[in-house]
């Protein structure tokens, strides 16, 4: 009882340490950087207003001026009347703004060295400063200190801003995530829809190679991955400054092949024979597929140029491509063989989330995951995410959701869709399958339905959560019970969890009342999960 106590103890504090932490973010000023002056260089920025200095001050159309030194640790000369940029370092907070008011200044803004603001502390039994102090993230420093650099004179305002709790690109990112999950899925069980003597004699007649099997994971993977992907975290968090531009190269190259696939698996499938059998000669390497030349140019012209122009107002574009390309992929290529191994990711993915977002900072005195996400001090941007610009709101900014919070849920979902299609456990995107059903079974919900309703939900949560903290949030928190829980208890209810456990999932295929290339399967009895 007493160690049982102890615990309790523990989980208590560190529930309330968590929630003050969220607390504090929840509370955080927001202010609103508008340059006026000269009109070549009129932007909007958010900043946050720290304790140290005077949170409820706002200045209209007054000067910016870079600290001399820039790091502000040094008394200041020069900058009456002005706001004063210095960059982040070497002294606390407070005594940079300090020395910025003492020498006359009518306002402070430190540049942070990363991708993220938050509001900086001080003494709390020090009492505030008369000016307002505020922090801006490494981009927007960048901005302010270039235009500074080629202009005379920058003018802009101080403001308190508050940012709409909600932004329509949340909704637009939830609905791709969503729609890459249900169309990797779709993709993968291709074989499982079609039949394999159909599916066998349709790849034939695109006159291409027999594609290669889905790799098939087993449960030593499941933990091997979690392993590995803790110990790569580890590496990026004290080497994300260099390491950044290695992820760079491998999503370029993994996102142009997932382009790649992708593109060739829909123009095969639309495209007329013709288009798709034509082919030129070149010396010593023999005929080539003109439809595979035009589609690799594409793929690697896209991730090229993303490469290139990473950091551009349209690059965002790019990025979500050859991510989404890659996550379909990942789901035709990569296979579940049961809940079982698919449980176990996802549960391990879930602790995996809580423990590098939340209870790292007790280990290395900051978020693993936020400083690796926010590229550290790199001035880069982690690219294995999804990006959507805020659509409502006039400063800049993106909602963002990882990959990996789409692959791994959507690999599981993938094996269901296929468990359903095998056990002609209900009907799917009203295909001809459903025709030779009773009516019980081609209404009544499956589930791979329940867990995208299920994904869909959690996705939803922890968007809630994150407008009501203000505070990004693990993804796989919110979508692991989500899509595991109702399977579970629906397989139960079924008399199925058994079969979908061990992915023993045996089935007549079925027989079209029409007569169609269905009835050759008529007789075949497979199991593709054993």
């Amino acid at each position: 009882s007493s160690a049982l106590c102890r615990v309790s103890k523990g989980a208590k504090m560190i529930s309330r340490i968590l929630l003050s932490l969220i607390l504090a973010v929840a509370r955080a000023d927001y202010g609103l950087i508008d340059i006026e002056k000269p009109p070549s260089e009129a932007g909007k920025y958010v900043a946050i207003y720290g304790p140290v200095g005077n949170t409820n001050t706002t200045l209209e159309k007054k000067p910016f001026v870079k600290a001399k030194p820039f790091l502000a640790c040094k008394p200041l000369s020069g900058v009456r009347g002005s706001i004063v940029v210095a960059g982040r370092g070497e002294c606390p907070f407070r005594t940079k703004c300090a020395n910025a008011e003492k020498a006359g200044a009518v306002g402070c803004v430190v540049v942070n060295n990363g991708t993220e603001i938050f509001e900086m502390g001080g003494d709390l039994n020090e009492k505030p400063l008369k000016i307002p102090a505020l922090m801006v993230n490494n981009q927007t420093g960048e901005a302010l200190l270039n235009a500074m650099d080629k202009h005379y004179s920058v003018v802009g305002s101080v403001v308190k801003y508050r940012r709409p709790p909600f932004d329509a690109s949340i909704a637009v990112l939830v609905l791709m995530a969503v729609g890459t999950v249900a169309g990797g899925a779709y993709w993968s069980a291709s074989k499982e829809r079609l039949g394999a003597s159909r599916y066998a004699r349709i790849e034939a007649e695109k006159g291409e190679e027999e594609e290669e099997e889905p790799a098939v994971l087993n449960e030593y993977f499941a933990w091997g991955f979690i392993v590995v992907a803790s110990l790569g975290l580890v590496v990026l968090f004290y080497y994300i400054d260099y390491l950044i531009y290695v992820l760079v190269f491998i999503f370029c190259l993994a996102g142009a092949q997932g382009l790649f696939l992708t593109l060739t698996s829909f123009a095969s499938s639309t495209l007329p024979q013709s288009v798709i059998r034509a082919t030129y000669k070149l010396p010593q390497i023999g005929e080539i597929s003109w439809m595979n030349t035009i589609v690799t140019i594409f793929a690697v012209g896209v991730a090229a140029v993303w490469g290139v122009y990473r950091k551009a107002a349209f690059a965002w574009i790019l990025q979500d491509v050859l991510g989404i390309a890659f996550l379909l992929t990942l789901q035709r290529t990569v296979q579940l063989p049961n809940v079982k191994v698919a449980g176990i990711l996802l549960v391990l993915a879930f602790l995996y989330d809580i423990f590098w977002v939340f209870l790292s900072p007790f280990f290395f005195q900051q978020s693993v995951m936020v400083k690796v996400a926010t590229g550290g001090n790199s001035g880069e941007a982690m690219p294995m995410l999804l990006k959507m610009p805020r659509l409502m709101d006039p400063t800049p900014g993106d909602s963002l959701l990882g990959l990996g919070d789409i692959a791994i849920p959507g690999l599981y979902i993938s094996y269901l869709l296929r468990f359903d299609y095998l056990t002609e456990s209900h009907w799917v995107f009203g295909d001809s399958c459903s025709a030779s059903r009773s009516k019980a079974t081609s209404t009544r919900i499956g589930f791979f339905s329940v867990a995208m309703i299920g994904y869909l939900a959690g996705l939803v949560m922890c968007d809630v959560v994150l407008i009501l903290t203000k505070m990004g949030q693990p993804a796989l928190l919110y979508i692991v019970p989500c899509v595991l829980a109702p399977v579970m208890i629906l397989a139960e209810y079924r008399g199925m969890r058994h079969s979908l456990w061990t992915g023993k999932a045996t089935s007549e295929p079925p027989v079209p009342t029409d007569g169609s290339a269905f009835m050759e399967m008529g007789n075949e009895k497979k199991n593709y999960y054993q």
